[in-house]
């Protein structure tokens, strides 16, 4: 999970500072990838997908809240043609801890096309590690303490490879 402090606000991507990059090297793997500001205010995600030692993605993630009224995440972004992963970290409401497990929605991408992708809470999914987790508690938006974004494998249109992610806006969905 997202073990930052603090909060970076509920729309807009924030500085390229403010991300953290957690490559597939956590678990052997030897996935490349950076985060960088663009001149436009967003920032690029790129970097290579590698298989390697039982490797298949790049991810990187921040410190991000939501209104408790939110009923999802809008991301905008230029693609490359690749599938891309957006995550939400989020804390047990009764404890304040963070949740080991974190909720994803798959985005498509169109290679060099800007788009914007609404992803409601339903098209979210509970994970660990890979494993789904059924037992989780619905997503709710108030709990929500990062955001990421993550290319795999299994999104990668080739398996492996060169990804290039403009990260124009992450919002959330109004109420």
């Amino acid at each position: 999970p997202y073990a930052g402090g603090g909060s970076v606000g509920m729309s807009g991507v924030g500085p390229a500072s403010a991300w953290q990059i957690v490559n597939d090297g956590v678990m052997g793997g030897v996935s490349d990838s950076r985060v960088r500001a663009l001149p436009d205010g967003g920032v690029r995600f790129e970097g290579v997908v590698r298989l390697d030692h039982n490797g298949g993605f790049a991810s990187m993630r921040r410190p991000w809240t939501l209104p408790a009224g939110a009923r999802g995440v809008q991301v905008q972004a230029r693609g490359d043609g690749n599938r891309y992963r957006l995550t939400v970290y989020t804390r047990d409401a009764a404890s304040g801890r963070a949740w080991p497990f974190s909720y994803h929605a798959v985005f498509e991408t169109a290679a060099g096309a800007t788009a914007v992708a609404p992803l409601p809470w339903p098209q979210f999914r509970a994970g660990f590690r890979g494993r789904a987790v059924p037992d989780a508690p619905p997503l709710a938006a108030a709990d929500v303490i990062a955001v990421g974004i993550m290319i795999t494998r299994d999104e990668h249109r080739e398996r492996a490879g060169a990804f290039v992610l403009d990260l124009v806006e992450i919002a959330a969905l109004a109420t």
